[in-house]
């Protein structure tokens, strides 16, 4: 299917979701339930959520109550620290070992309690020894082979599942050609590549400061409300991921509109090297000045004017323009 008709198709899928509360139905075109749905969180903030600026994975458990509360059966697997910018590497590591957090944050430490999974959190580090402070990371698209094939089937008899992965809620946005050095994006790949649906979700019109708990919540609201589109449980045949990224929004001001965008060509930064004059070299971020001009229709451009941007990522690489000759 060519990219333009995904567009098109997902749009009208989009638009009938936001119309439509999600309800149990046998019939094709018409919303979904995520009652009973086994869902697989993971993330690239870690499972800890023990800063108080929240951007080490507090977004992850606003995503599993808002899903727990629609009816699905929520498990989290995350990175045991944080994994930001990993895209889809892998640490290489020959072993893994699982391990609850820390300390769920208290607020959200009965969430999911009710459902079949009993809310179960595990972060993923790398070596054969309990992970504990201190201990190295495996990487996003890691943690999601080492669910799938490990985790899940063995903690929660989910040989045949999970039915979706949804991972984020990132702290920051991944649009334009940061998507491509996204661990957020890098584990929904990996999903993608299994052949499971998978949404890759985003919070905050900005790096930084990290994400307010009312856009978080903003954002996984936004996810809810997608998975009642039919079309979004089937992009994953035409190898796509769906990725959703959520605008700063302040108390009160009610849902962001929502827009379908295209993933943007434009760079608002780039990692420069610096001779330190020593025979090394001291890495630094600059931002692109003068500001650069975003496309229309794009992912950062419809972030920047408020929207929550939602885009097809193609995991196949394949070009499909014309090639010369």
């Amino acid at each position: 299917m060519r990219y333009q008709a995904l567009r098109v198709a997902v749009a009208a899928a989009v638009a009938l979701s936001l119309a439509v509360p999600a309800q149990a139905s046998p019939r094709p075109d018409q919303p979904v339930s995520l009652g009973g749905k086994k869902v697989l969180l993971v993330n690239d903030d870690s499972v800890q959520a023990a800063k108080p600026d929240g951007s080490d994975g507090r977004g992850i458990y606003v995503l599993r109550r808002a899903l727990c509360q629609a009816g699905a059966d929520v498990a989290i697997v995350g990175p045991w620290a944080s994994q930001g910018a990993k895209s889809r590497s892998t640490a290489g590591s020959p072993a893994a070992s699982v391990a609850p957090p820390l300390a769920v944050p208290a607020e959200f430490a009965g969430d999911c309690a009710a459902a079949p999974g009993h809310g179960l959190v595990l972060g993923a580090c790398q070596g054969s020894t309990p992970c504990g402070p201190g201990s190295p990371s495996i990487t996003p698209a890691d943690v999601v082979e080492l669910a799938l094939t490990g985790v899940l089937p063995q903690r929660l008899g989910w040989t045949t599942g999970p039915d979706l992965v949804v991972s984020g809620v990132n702290a920051g946005p991944n649009t334009d050609v940061s998507v491509n050095l996204s661990g957020t994006v890098g584990a929904a790949t990996a999903a993608v590549e299994r052949g499971v649906p998978t949404v890759a979700v985003s919070a905050g019109t900005r790096v930084a400061p990290p994400p307010s708990t009312e856009t978080y919540t903003a954002a996984a609201d936004v996810v809810v409300r997608l998975l009642a589109s039919p079309r979004i449980w089937t992009l994953v045949r035409d190898m796509v991921l769906v990725n959703v990224n959520q605008p700063d929004v302040t108390p009160g001001s009610g849902p962001s509109p929502m827009r379908w965008t295209s993933v943007g060509r434009v760079a608002q930064g780039w990692v420069t090297y610096v001779p330190a004059g020593d025979g090394t070299y001291q890495l630094s971020y600059n931002p692109v000045t003068p500001a650069p001009q975003f496309e229309e229709g794009s992912d950062t451009k419809a972030l920047f004017d408020g929207y929550v941007s939602v885009s097809a990522v193609a995991v196949n690489r394949g070009y499909t323009g014309r090639l010369p000759g």
